[in-house]
């Protein structure tokens, strides 16, 4: 089919970064959701295709090779899928093929099961959020400004951002290499695992975190360090941090659904025998607090982005496998997903939490979320029997540390 480049969107520089790597990570993130009550199929459908007006892209195909997104003339009949079977190796759609979202609907009697995929090309985890919200506000006939437009460029950000230097945790981390904590495996099926933090224990949890000084996000690392170096038998661990770059610049228009995510690449956790929680807790957090107030989340986005058309892209993607090297022990929380700008009109969403990519073996991904007060602790993989269980076992696990901790 021959494509019309006239009629087109590019791609931006971190855009580039999750389509260099989609033969490792594929790039596409998703949404479950279950809700109670009538949900309105053709409302939903009509808030799908409304959605286009204000985000075009989710109904264009991605051109690997020209590095933009293509109106192919798709609608919402092509991004909505009724099912009624395990639905796990259909998640993985083409791309260059096909719209950028996808919504898989099991409607039973009393009950409807919704997975949202949405492609990572197109967009970050805040920005899969904003998307959301807007479709749920098109569902429920509260449309928004038709002057506000999407926001796609992440130079809007890097404005006046002076990246410092590394910290000395991560200089002295930099020649240690990180071992997976699965197995390889040649292994096809496709899992969605997950581990609950109910709502009093979440609190708990929060209210500790407030008292030592610390944030949720540093108490969950902490707790995912501490089972990363008892797996491996380690006395240091290595875990990047995504960053959501629009909370140092806030952009004039509301709407970012764009990729606008840097990472803290190295957050270098020092563990011992002697050290208790408590102290890993505050090394991270003092970490965490060094590498914000240096900018270290934007270190190479601006090289990137100044670079990005001016490079020959054979040349940018392969300078990108090398700079934006893939851990095999990753970790992304996505915080907190707001109910009461994520609801359809006469339902109620009884569970919601967001997933990553599936990986592949041995690489794993904790992904975090919260719904409702409702942590969701979660990884999907692709593998065997067996990596389903270390899967589960993982994710237990670190539920355990972070109950523990707050019984101490």
């Amino acid at each position: 089919m021959k494509r019309d480049y006239q009629d087109n969107t590019k791609c931006e520089c971190l855009d580039f970064v999750e389509a260099a790597h989609r033969n490792r990570v594929y790039p596409v993130m998703y949404c479950r959701m279950q809700i109670e009550g009538h949900l309105d199929g053709d409302r939903l459908k009509n808030a799908v295709n409304l959605s286009s007006q204000y985000v075009p892209e989710v109904f264009y195909i991605y051109d690997f090779r020209h590095d933009c997104f293509v109106n192919q003339g798709l609608s919402a009949d092509c991004a909505i899928v009724s099912t009624h079977q395990n639905i796990e190796f259909d998640l993985r759609w083409d791309l260059s093929k096909d719209t950028q979202i996808k919504l898989f609907i099991c409607q039973e009697e009393l009950k409807t099961t919704i997975t949202f995929g949405m492609s990572h090309i197109l967009t970050d985890g805040e920005g899969f959020l904003q998307y959301l919200y807007l479709l749920s506000s098109l569902y429920n006939e509260k449309y928004p400004n038709s002057q506000i437009q999407n926001n796609r460029k992440i130079s809007t950000i890097l404005k006046d951002i002076h990246v410092q230097p590394p910290t000395e945790q991560t200089k002295n981390g930099k020649k240690f290499v990180m071992s997976p904590l699965l197995h390889d495996s040649i292994g096809t099926q496709y899992f969605c695992l997950n581990s609950i933090i109910a709502a009093a224990d979440l609190k708990a949890i929060h209210t500790k975190a407030k008292n030592c000084g610390a944030t949720l996000n540093d108490v969950f690392m902490t707790a995912y360090a501490c089972i990363i170096a008892r797996l491996q038998n380690t006395d240091k661990v290595i875990i990047p941090c995504p960053a959501n770059l629009r909370k140092f610049r806030p952009p004039s228009d509301s709407r970012t659904i764009a990729n606008m995510t840097g990472i803290y690449r190295m957050i270098v956790v020092e563990i011992t025998p002697q050290h208790t929680f408590n102290s890993i807790l505050a090394q991270i957090h003092i970490e965490m607090e060094l590498q914000k107030s240096r900018y270290r989340c934007f270190a190479g986005i601006r090289v990137l982005d100044f670079v990005y058309y001016k490079v020959p892209r054979s040349i940018l993607r392969q300078v990108v496998k090398r700079g934006y090297r893939l851990l095999p022990v990753t970790y992304t929380n996505v915080g907190v997903i707001d109910s009461n700008r994520l609801h359809f009109q006469d339902s109620n969403i009884i569970r919601c939490y967001l997933t990553g990519t599936y990986r592949l073996s041995p690489d794993f991904q904790l992904s975090i979320s919260t719904f409702r007060n409702v942590c969701t602790l979660n990884c999907t993989l692709i593998g065997d029997a067996e990596t389903k269980t270390k899967g589960l076992q993982i994710l237990e696990q670190l539920k355990s540390e972070l109950l523990g901790w707050v019984q101490e």
